[in-house]
């Protein structure tokens, strides 16, 4: 049985996946402490109301998709719901900080008795962008910033560090990449990906420097939710996907005269592995491992055993997006050709994810599996019905953009 009255800091977990993790650690009955980044532009958070701010952050729809599961255990359920969110509200404390400042940017007084009281760290707190201007914030972020983490994991005394980083790490490598120390380092896309190859090595380093039991979490390219398609980020594939989506508006307004497809050309190999893996099997697996004893000092990838290929890809894409006129041709070396106006545009949106549509990288995940095994824990497949459902999600809610809302009450 696990320890309920364990007490866990997290990092991040207003975060895309930080924010799955929170919801799915509150469910198995453990106490937060929420370090949430404090903004000197914005109203404090006490100003917002501590329930308001709990639920809309941090629970949001799940909770109340969580109480309508309650209202079939048989009692009243206006009694449910008070106990429910009593609980949730008795089992998190926000806390208010700052990664990259020296003691996370709290009062003396309040990070020793905050040392005292937890007994594992959940470190999600990241820059993910791959904009290269972010190079400093990068570093401040992803690397001091989890030295500043381990050293109040080292305080008053010793707690586990769970440690999210990302598959990517391996860099420009080919091949199976195991789950295991990187002894040396590769090269790299992005600043991302830099950034967290050394916050990494920095982590291991500290932890068995100092004996502090750790586990290191290796994420691929997380979408949405598998059953819902619901994401908090529509990057990565709902990039490519928004772009298409936004060719087709207007090829169906501009229709081709002489009848043909039209050719739009993309950089990439049909054959490279896109690892997409559902936000729901990332954090339902994270959660299952940092339970188990066997997952101390190890490294895990959270990645899909069998990802699509960038061909694949397209051909899913293309019908599910209803996609017509247009015949979109993945070419090895495409830069140094002359481009027409629609291939321009795609590559200098996508620049930044170009090296990834040549990735052959393939992830062993052996750890991961003997952890779930049993578990029921799997990474769904990327079939036609989930990339629809992934798709049919982010085109309700308008890729993201600032008027969704509206869009969803048309």
């Amino acid at each position: 049985m696990e320890k309920r009255g364990k007490i866990i800091l997290v990092t991040g977990s207003t975060g895309f996946l930080g924010n799955a993790i929170t919801r799915r650690l509150l469910a198995s009955g453990y106490k937060l402490r929420l370090l949430i980044r404090k903004r000197d532009n914005q109203t404090p958070l006490q100003s917002f109301g501590r329930e308001a701010f709990i639920k809309d952050r941090v629970l949001g729809n799940w909770f109340d998709e969580y109480l309508q599961e309650q209202q079939f255990m048989g009692a009243d359920h206006a009694f449910v719901k008070e106990t429910l969110y009593d609980r949730f509200l008795r089992n998190i404390e926000i806390i208010e900080g700052d990664l990259p400042s020296s003691g996370l940017g709290l009062e003396v007084k309040v990070y020793s008795k905050l040392a005292r009281e937890v007994d594992e760290v959940f470190h999600c707190a990241a820059v993910t962008h791959f904009e290269t201007q972010g190079t400093d914030e990068h570093m401040a972020v992803n690397v001091k910033g989890t030295e500043n983490v381990l050293r109040f994991a080292n305080c008053e005394k010793p707690k586990r560090f769970h440690y999210i980083s990302t598959a990517y790490v391996a860099g420009r490598q080919d091949g199976m990449i195991c789950e295991h120390e990187m002894v040396h380092e590769p090269l790299f896309n992005n600043e991302y990906e830099r950034s967290k190859f050394i916050a990494e090595q920095v982590v291991i380093k500290y932890a068995k420097t100092n004996d502090i039991p750790f586990t290191i979490y290796r994420p691929g390219i997380i979408v949405g939710d598998s059953r819902s398609g619901a994401t908090g980020k529509f990057n990565n594939l709902y990039l490519f996907a928004k772009i298409l989506f936004t060719m087709k508006n207007f090829f169906t307004h501009h229709e081709n005269e002489d009848g043909d497809d039209v050719t739009i050309r993309v950089p990439g190999d049909p054959d490279a592995a896109i690892n997409l893996v559902p936000i729901d099997y990332v954090a339902d697996a994270i959660v299952a491992i940092l339970k188990s004893k066997e997952s101390v000092d190890k490294i895990f990838h959270i990645t899909n055993p069998n990802p699509p290929k960038l061909s694949e890809l397209r051909d899913l894409l293309m019908p599910l997006l209803e996609i017509k006129g247009i015949d979109l041709k993945i070419e090895r070396v495409l830069e140094q050709k002359k481009l027409n106006t629609m291939e321009k545009l795609l590559l200098r949106q996508t620049r930044s994810y170009n090296s990834y549509l040549y990735s052959k990288l393939r992830f062993d995940g052996s750890n991961t599996r003997k952890v779930l095994t049993g578990t029921g824990i799997v990474c769904p497949a990327m079939t036609k019905e989930l990339v629809k459902v992934l798709m049919d999600f982010a085109i309700s809610h308008n890729w993201g953009e600032e008027n969704r809302e509206v869009l969803q009450r048309a």
